[in-house]
């Protein structure tokens, strides 16, 4: 009896101990992180703090400060990370002023070059050849001995006659090697442009209309707002919720007989008069088909 009390003991003293270590880690004196990196936040931080940056962005216009930020959080795709929460705050009826905000930033950082897209032209060696490496001339010596005749009246004249003429111009000296020609770079935020539309007749998929956009570096583009407006109401969504079809694809479901207009970059791009087109059946009837949609930036 003594020998079972005994492990009995120990078994309710460890189990004492246990509960008292742990109501002081977690009570008494929790782990508090300091100076932890902002990839160690928790999902709906990660979301604050893109907020932050994109609000920071929209009063400062510093998009390499925002892009720098933003690497912080690890993500491996920042642009598919920012489309991601824009949807999430259309989904829990956020501000469109907020999912604005998010927008205008993925648009521009679309738009604009990353530093490893920017690379340095090093500059061109000039051969030996050429004048502008020469930094002195070697004269040939002059004597010294011999003393220069002075000119006579009638070299003065001609000498003063000579100078009074009009100067020619200077020859512009040109190199051996042609200088490197610099490509203007995409301008942040600059407007989308149609650059096709089509449509289609698919049974399974009736007055679907597709919509694919693309970045100035010809890539797709998620994250773009996009508004679609009919007989006074409208729906705002982004390009990027379908990544299995496309990073830069969005679709709606159109109405037969309803036209719709069509708005990207808040207004800036506006496509007019669209219907989805009667398409005949099987059974000698029609259904609404399809419209497709591409837009590129330049």
């Amino acid at each position: 009896m003594k020998e079972q009390r005994g492990y009995w003991y120990i078994i309710t003293g460890l189990l004492i101990g246990l509960a008292l270590g742990i109501a002081y880690a977690w009570g008494l004196a929790p782990i508090e992180y300091v100076d932890t990196s902002p990839a160690s936040l928790r999902a709906d931080f990660k979301n604050d703090y893109r907020f932050i940056i994109a609000a920071s962005y929209a009063a400062n216009h510093d998009l390499d400060r925002a892009r720098a930020r933003l690497a912080l959080l690890g993500d491996s795709d920042i642009i598919q990370a920012m489309g991601a929460q824009a949807q999430q705050m259309l989904g829990s009826n956020a501000p469109m002023e907020n999912v604005r905000i998010l927008a205008n930033l993925s648009e521009d950082l679309q738009a604009a070059p990353t530093p490893t897209e920017i690379r340095t032209q090093e500059p061109t060696a000039l051969p030996s050849s050429s004048p502008l490496n020469k930094t002195a001339t070697t004269l040939p010596p002059s004597p010294t001995n011999t003393p220069r005749p002075l000119p006579s009246a009638t070299q003065i004249i001609t000498i003063e006659q000579t100078s009074t003429r009009t100067p020619t111009q200077p020859t512009p000296i040109s190199t051996a090697t042609p200088r490197p020609t610099r490509t203007a770079s995409p301008t942040p935020g600059q407007p989308f442009q149609l650059v096709a539309q089509s449509t289609f007749c698919q049974v399974e998929q009736p007055g679907l209309l597709q919509i694919y956009i693309k970045n100035a570096a010809r890539n797709p583009a998620p994250g773009i707002e996009i508004t679609l407006a009919w007989q006074g109401s409208s729906e705002n969504f982004f390009t990027g919720l379908k990544p299995e079809i496309d990073p830069g694809y969005a679709d709606f479901v159109m109405s037969a007989g309803t036209t719709y207009s069509l708005s990207l970059s808040n207004g800036s791009t506006r496509i007019t008069d669209l219907s989805a087109p009667a398409c005949p059946s099987a059974d000698g009837n029609t259904f609404p088909g399809g419209i497709r949609l591409d837009f590129e930036q330049p």
